[in-house]
């Protein structure tokens, strides 16, 4: 496929052809045409010569052919037939000479006789080797010759067309020195749209077309950027957005997982007590002879398990409040280690009874936050420290403020979480260990509830390896 470029030079050159070829043809023509145009005026010359001579004496036509010669710009020679003698002529040296005086001289090479019955004739002249054309026509007793040089002709045709052709090689030159300037110059912005185009083709939106031209071509290279930047940009958003939507796919399925867990769970959790609360009920409901103890014991089972069912209940209650969008936070300035000191306090017999070595660090904080939510979410990490603490039985709180963030963790000593289970533990009914125990009134909800809160008050959380233990943590914004 032959490029603009070589299209623009090839054009260039067929068109200097074209004037080459019309410089030849003119060459051809030039000495047939001239010759024909030169036959006309010395007709002419001799028409007014015959006119002149019928109407005018010796002596004034002799002061009015000179001016038809130099009119026709030919030689004019008129012999007297009856005496032979040249009467009249242009050139000098031929005034008053006899007319066979030159026949040895002059050898008539062609002779045509034309329709007004004048003769045509090519005369050469064997002294000087020019050739003359003639027209010779009779009138009277007179004879009349008007001729021109042939050798002029040829000559006027030779230099005419020498000159053409020293004025089109130059101008041949500099023609294709400029073609070959301006098609480049025309064909750069052309190349590098091309380029710009088959790189978009191939999703490749660098490297900008410069272009400085204010033309159509301009305009042309300056839409092609506007359009690789909009397919770039509408491509780029289309992959952050196809990547969100694969995210959202992957986490719909984790969901769906989760939330088939979290019913199997539920499912699980319920009817576990429900089945030992049936099975108690129907043998107290038998009349069946029971000792006091049995009775009591009995009692009592079924007293737990509706206990544990009232754990379940209200903590879905609570995560599905937390949830929705209908819960609204109770917002006030709270003093967290406040806060800290009374939950402990609340805790101080669970603290006995378990033999927690507890130790405290708090920097004097405040937040504008719901007490009671920011209570319950600190009370699930110290129940869950206490589920999990080893025989050093070490749990510690600490409150530290941070920039503009408050940092409340607590910490219990006993094994790491596995790294496969970070993300989890925040889902409810996830336990490590998968065994539940059901002495403990304990649903696997903690936790996620904690998680709930934090979202609610713009906060975050989460938990540390430590090398001896466990640290969960929540920040919540400080409020001075």
């Amino acid at each position: 496929m032959k490029s603009i470029k070589q299209k623009l030079i090839i054009g260039i050159l067929l068109i200097l052809t074209i004037f080459l070829c019309g410089i030849l043809i003119y060459g051809l023509t030039f000495k047939t045409y001239f010759k024909k145009e030169r036959l006309l005026d010395m007709q002419n010359a001799s028409i007014e010569i015959q006119n002149t001579l019928k109407n005018s004496s010796s002596i004034s036509y002799e002061n009015v052919i000179p001016s038809i010669s130099n009119k026709y710009n030919v030689e004019i020679k008129i012999n007297n037939l009856s005496s032979r003698k040249t009467v009249f002529s242009t050139h000098k040296n031929g005034n008053g000479q006899g007319m066979g005086n030159h026949l040895n001289r002059f050898q008539v090479v062609e002779s045509t006789t034309l329709e007004n019955g004048m003769i045509e004739e090519i005369i050469h002249d064997r002294s000087t080797g020019v050739n003359f054309l003639s027209i010779i026509s009779t009138i009277n007793d007179f004879e009349i010759t008007v001729q021109i040089s042939i050798n002029f002709i040829d000559d006027a045709a030779i230099k005419s067309v020498t000159l053409l052709l020293n004025i089109f090689i130059p101008i041949t030159f500099i023609i294709i020195l400029l073609t070959s300037i301006f098609a480049r110059k025309f064909t750069k912005p052309i190349i590098d749209i091309t380029m710009k185009t088959a790189k978009i083709s191939n999703l490749d939106f660098s490297d900008p077309i410069i272009v400085k031209t204010k033309d159509e071509l301009g305009d042309l290279a300056t839409s092609v950027n506007i359009l690789s930047n909009k397919i770039n940009t509408t491509l780029t958003e289309l992959k952050n957005k196809n990547s969100k939507l694969i995210t959202l796919i992957e986490d719909e399925k984790k969901n769906e997982e989760l939330r088939r867990e979290f019913i199997s769970s539920i499912s699980h959790e319920l009817k576990s007590p429900i089945a030992v609360i049936s099975g108690y009920a129907q043998i107290l409901n038998e009349d069946l002879p029971l000792s006091s103890d049995d009775m009591s014991y009995y009692i009592n089972i079924i007293n737990d398990e509706s206990e544990r069912m009232s754990v379940i209940v209200n903590d879905l209650l609570d995560l599905y409040k937390f949830q929705s969008n209908t819960f609204k936070l109770n917002l006030k300035k709270v003093c967290i280690d406040e806060l800290l000191e009374k939950i402990i306090k609340k805790n101080s017999l669970i603290f006995n009874k378990h033999q927690i070595n507890l130790s405290i660090d708090f920097q004097k904080s405040y937040s504008f936050c719901d007490e009671i939510r920011i209570e319950q979410a600190i009370q699930n990490y110290i129940n869950n420290a206490i589920s999990h603490v080893d025989n050093n039985k070490i749990i510690h709180l600490s409150i530290k403020n941070i920039d503009n963030s408050i940092l409340i963790s607590v910490f219990n000593s006993g094994l790491n979480i596995p790294n496969t289970y970070i993300e989890n533990i925040w889902n409810g009914f996830v336990r490590i260990d998968k065994v539940r125990n059901f002495k403990e009134k304990r649903v696997g909800l903690g936790l996620t509830i904690v998680a709930q809160i934090c979202k609610l008050h713009n906060g975050t959380y989460g938990v540390i390896n430590h090398c001896d233990g466990v640290e969960f943590w929540i920040s919540l914004k400080s409020f001075k």
